[in-house]
């Protein structure tokens, strides 16, 4: 009886010191005021055939950095590899959300979860292009990771 009231005890103090870490990481990405994140793994989408070929982007990196982040407003500044812009931000209670419309109207939402990239202080995050080009859909998604920048 003893064993098994030590595991429950054991158990339900290892949930409160999860749900501190997870709370602890979560304000640091609602506090955090600027972020650079890398694309390291992509898939481009092609729908030129009229039906879905998928395939790897590998020769690219892309990195993304979303600066003056303002929660409260709703608004950050991305500096990419074309230029600056400015972008919305959507807080949610497992993540922070950029959203972006191009010049030419295409969409780009990038996602940073409150949660780490095994073995660093990294948000892992995603971030999807949906691209249209001469009429033709161009989506692609990549998988990465952001860190705090100072």
């Amino acid at each position: 009886m003893r064993l098994a009231l030590l595991f429950v005890s054991l158990f339900f103090l290892s949930q409160t010191v999860l749900a501190d870490d997870l709370e602890a990481i979560y304000k640091r990405l609602v506090l955090a005021r600027s972020l650079k994140c890398t694309f390291r793994v992509g898939l481009q989408a092609d729908w030129r055939s009229g039906r879905l070929k998928t395939s790897p982007i590998s020769s690219e990196e892309l990195v993304l950095h979303f600066d003056v982040i303002d929660v409260k407003k709703g608004t950050a500044r991305l500096i990419g590899n074309i230029g600056a812009s400015h972008v919305g931000v959507m807080l949610t209670p497992s993540h922070l959300s950029f959203m972006e419309k191009t010049d030419i109207s295409n969409l780009n939402f990038t996602t940073v979860f409150a949660y780490y990239e095994k073995g660093t202080q990294n948000f892992v995050s995603v971030t999807s292009r949906h691209v249209t080009m001469l009429d033709m859909p161009l989506p692609s998604q990549h998988h990465g990771s952001c860190q705090v920048w100072e």
